[in-house]
C-alpha cells in the first residue's frame, strides 16, 4: 500500500513547485515564441493555477471539487500529449478560434440579451474579424481527442480507468453528491468516517509534473539537465519522501538567474 507524505510536506513541495513554474514562464517569455510554444507556455501557467485551486479547496474540506480540479489536470494533459504527438498545434488554436468567436457572437446577437455583452471575450480587431470570416467558410476539421484514446495510445491506460475515469464521478452529478459537505457544514458526526482524500493532492502534483514535461518537451527550446533534475525529484518525493528536490530547486533558482532555463534547441 502506498504510503503518502503529511499535507504540511505537499504544501512545501508545491510551493517550490508553484516558484518553478514560474521561472518556466518568464524562461518562455524571454524568448520569441511560435504559436506552439504560447500554447505549450499557457498550459504549464494553467496547471500551477489549477494545482494552487486544488490546495485552496483543501483547505476548506472541499475534497468533492479537488477532485474535480484534478480531472481537468488530467484533462489538459491527455491534450497537449496528443497536440504534441500528432503536431496539431496550428489546428488547435484554429478550432479554439472558431468556437470561442462563434459562441461570443451568438451572445451579442441574442435579441433578449441585446447591449448586455461587451466586446471583452476577444480582440474584435479586423485582423480576428477576417480570420474567423476565413475559419466561418473553412470550418476547423479538428475535434478534442478522447482520453481514453490517448491514453491507450500512451500504453498508459492505468490513466485513464484510475485516474480521469474515476474522478469523473466527482465532475457529473451522483446521487451521493454532497454528503460529505453536508457533515463538514453541519459539523454532524458521521456514522461511518469518510476516506482521505489525500490520494488527490499527490497525484494532482503528479500530473502537473507531467504536463512540465509535455510542454517542456513539445517546445522549441532545450531545457537545462538542473530542471529535468528538479522534476524528477519532486516525482522521488511523492514517491519515497525524498527531500533532494529543495536542494536542487536552490541550484535551479541560480542558473536562472545566471544562464537562464532555456535556449534555442541546440545551443545548450
Amino acid at each position: 500500500m502506498k504510503e503518502y507524505r503529511s499535507i504540511d510536506e505537499y504544501k512545501l513541495a508545491v510551493d517550490s513547485l508553484h516558484s518553478v513554474c514560474g521561472l518556466i514562464l518568464f524562461s518562455f517569455a524571454s524568448h520569441e515564441c511560435s504559436e506552439k510554444d504560447i500554447i505549450l507556455r499557457n498550459s504549464v501557467a494553467k496547471a500551477s493555477m489549477s494545482l494552487k485551486g486544488i490546495f485552496s479547496l483543501w483547505e476548506i474540506e472541499n475534497y468533492q471539487d479537488c477532485w474535480v480540479l484534478y480531472r481537468s489536470l488530467q484533462d489538459r494533459f491527455f491534450h497537449i500529449n496528443h497536440l504534441n504527438e500528432n503536431n496539431l498545434f496550428k489546428e488547435f488554436s484554429d478550432w479554439s478560434f472558431y468556437e470561442q468567436m462563434k459562441s461570443h457572437n451568438l451572445m451579442k446577437s441574442d435579441l433578449d440579451f441585446k447591449g448586455t455583452f461587451e466586446d471583452i471575450a476577444l480582440n474584435n480587431s479586423s485582423k480576428n474579424k477576417d480570420r474567423y470570416k476565413y475559419l466561418s467558410k473553412n470550418k476547423p476539421s479538428w475535434r478534442r481527442p478522447k482520453a481514453r484514446d490517448v491514453a491507450k495510445e500512451m500504453d498508459m491506460g492505468f490513466l485513464y480507468k484510475f485516474g480521469y475515469d474515476l474522478a469523473s464521478a466527482h465532475v457529473h452529478p451522483m446521487a451521493n453528491d454532497g454528503q460529505e459537505d453536508f457533515h463538514t457544514i453541519t459539523k454532524i458526526p458521521p456514522i461511518h468516517k469518510f476516506p482521505s482524500h489525500i490520494t488527490v493532492i499527490n497525484n494532482s502534483i503528479l500530473i502537473c509534473t507531467m504536463i512540465i514535461q509535455e510542454a517542456m518537451n513539445g517546445s522549441s527550446f532545450k531545457w537545462r539537465r538542473v530542471l529535468w533534475d528538479y522534476i524528477d525529484q519532486i516525482r522521488s518525493f511523492l514517491d519515497v519522501g525524498s527531500n533532494d528536490y529543495q536542494l536542487t530547486f536552490i541550484k535551479l533558482a541560480k542558473s536562472h538567474q545566471e544562464l537562464g532555463l532555456c535556449e534555442e534547441a541546440g545551443v545548450i
